[in-house]
């Protein structure tokens, strides 16, 4: 086995880590959005942490879907990225985000309307390298997946000044 193939491997700690990590939020993803919609988004940031609620409609079920999500500010808009916890299927947000074409986010307390485009390729890997010095941990992400993760903008619908 080559050397880099060995590297791009997860020790048995981040794969202990990232399997702990998707069970607590599949199980306290409903506590979170609760805690961060109770705080307006305050406990996130003791951990300088930007942090959002989504609510998209389920493609499904036709109901309102709520999940917290880091994000990284932009302009005019909030850049998520779909990493599903490292998992090799993207998230059902990002599915239903997809087949809904936007949604609401809460910041600060605020709820604001949106629209989602994932971006294309090229601007894809810009926001991926700024993103990694943001959050190195994602880099793991990258690993334990063998995927690429969509990385979506979220452009409010009507002007707003963003926190």
């Amino acid at each position: 086995m080559k050397a880099s193939a060995r590297s791009d491997r997860l020790s048995l700690s981040e794969r202990l880590g990232l399997l702990i990590h998707r069970q607590l939020d599949r199980r306290l993803s409903r506590f979170g959005v609760w805690v961060m919609r109770r705080t307006r988004g305050a406990l996130a940031g003791r951990f300088k942490v930007h942090a959002l609620v989504l609510t998209v409609v389920g493609r499904k079920s036709g109901r309102s879907r709520s999940v917290v999500l880091q994000y990284f500010p932009d302009r005019d808009g909030f850049i998520v990225v779909a990493t599903n916890d490292g998992g090799r299927t993207n998230p059902a947000w990002y599915l239903n985000l997809v087949a809904s074409g936007g949604g609401d986010v809460e910041v600060a307390g605020r709820r604001i309307a949106v629209r989602a485009n994932e971006m294309p390729g090229g601007e894809a890997a810009t926001w991926w390298a700024r993103i990694l010095d943001v959050a190195p941990e994602y880099e793991r992400y990258t690993r334990a997946a063998g995927r690429p993760f969509p990385i979506v903008r979220l452009t409010p619908l009507a002007p707003v000044a963003l926190p």
